[in-house]
């Protein structure tokens, strides 16, 4: 397991703390020890600590508001909570704050002893994902580098680059091309609705058709993980978004792309990524591939669901707007669909 070096006592009962100081001691780690919430913050400003002990009934701030802001600031920290008052737990069933273990009052030794070893598997546990994820963003940033060049290359040797990636989503994600073939024709059929193709030229094909590519440099993990993604894999899975962008923009000839592929996975009320833009801030060609995206998604089987019916599709569409979908192009779409 990783070892414990260090752990911050945080207690307004002077006694309970020197006890727990003992107990850290004679357990080989090194214990350093608070009355309040906000002089544990301020410990924490000047030092690190392995694991935090933290009773939750102290005056001033309590030890529940302490434990979600060392979540967040303190994210490597592991933390136990300790309390007289078991029905003052009930608040910390929530994800935040995340804790390695419940102490109530009064513990003996040995519950205090397993209590630090559930700290020290935590940690253990935090450190393995941090690692775990950073190999994953270095592989993501090497299959991307080595995707640019590969582009580049072929592309030198007298093919188009669009006809490169096209090529590359066929081999490294067959079931996606068709997928995007649609969404690109959907797209200029909506922006031909709008009175807005002039303006995207060929931008809003290659976009449309090239939306998802930065999935193709994905480690290979990802894509065929059998389980459902944490949630730092799922973040690093949303890079496809900005990824995509960054090998379209190397290239001579899409680089008008990138920025509407960029965008196309922000929501039009703020909540989206990779940048949390919102309404007329996302580019119109991005808001036309967010909405044509979702139909052709939600009508298509895949491997966890059935495919929604076109009407089912639609339905969501309008009740995802305007929280994630553009109501103008919505409609403009629901227009397209009429004349199918």
């Amino acid at each position: 397991m990783s070892a414990l070096a260090s752990v911050l006592i945080v207690d307004d009962e002077p006694a309970v703390r020197e006890l727990m100081a003992r107990w850290v001691a004679s357990l080989g780690m090194r214990p350093h020890t608070v009355g309040s919430a906000d002089e544990a913050l301020e410990t924490l400003s000047r030092a690190h600590y392995d694991l935090a002990v933290i009773d939750v009934m102290m005056p001033g701030r309590d030890g529940l508001w302490l434990a979600t802001q060392m979540r967040r600031d303190h994210p490597h920290t592991a933390v136990v909570i300790s309390t007289g008052y078991a029905e003052a737990l009930s608040s910390a069933a929530a994800p935040e704050p995340a804790v390695a273990d419940f102490l109530i009052k009064p513990f003996q030794r040995d519950r205090f002893a397993l209590a630090v070893d559930r700290g020290r598997l935590w940690r253990r546990n935090v450190l393995e994902d941090v690692e775990w994820h950073a190999r994953l963003s270095h592989e993501l940033h090497q299959r991307c580098d080595d995707l640019c060049l590969l582009v580049r290359r072929r592309a030198d040797q007298g093919r188009s680059e669009k006809s490169v990636f096209i090529g590359l989503v066929a081999e490294r994600l067959a079931d996606t091309l068709a997928h995007s073939e649609r969404v690109a024709r959907y797209a200029q059929s909506v922006a031909r609705q709008m009175n807005a193709q002039p303006q995207f030229d060929d931008a809003l094909e290659a976009a449309a058709l090239f939306h998802d590519i930065g999935k193709i440099a994905m480690p290979t993990a990802l894509l065929t993980k059998p389980s459902p993604l944490t949630a730092g894999e799922m973040a690093i899975m949303r890079r496809h978004a900005d990824v995509g962008a960054k090998m379209l923009d190397r290239t001579r000839t899409l680089r008008d792309a990138a920025p509407i592929v960029l965008a196309s996975h922000e929501w039009f009320g703020g909540a989206g990524y990779p940048y949390r833009l919102a309404g007329s801030a996302i580019p119109l060609a991005s808001r036309i591939i967010a909405v044509v995206d979702a139909y052709d998604a939600m009508t298509q089987d895949r491997a966890y669901r059935v495919r929604f019916d076109s009407k089912d599709a639609v339905a969501e569409l309008l009740r995802c707007s305007p929280a994630q979908f553009d109501p103008d192009v919505v409609a403009a779409f629901l227009a397209v669909l009429g004349r199918h």
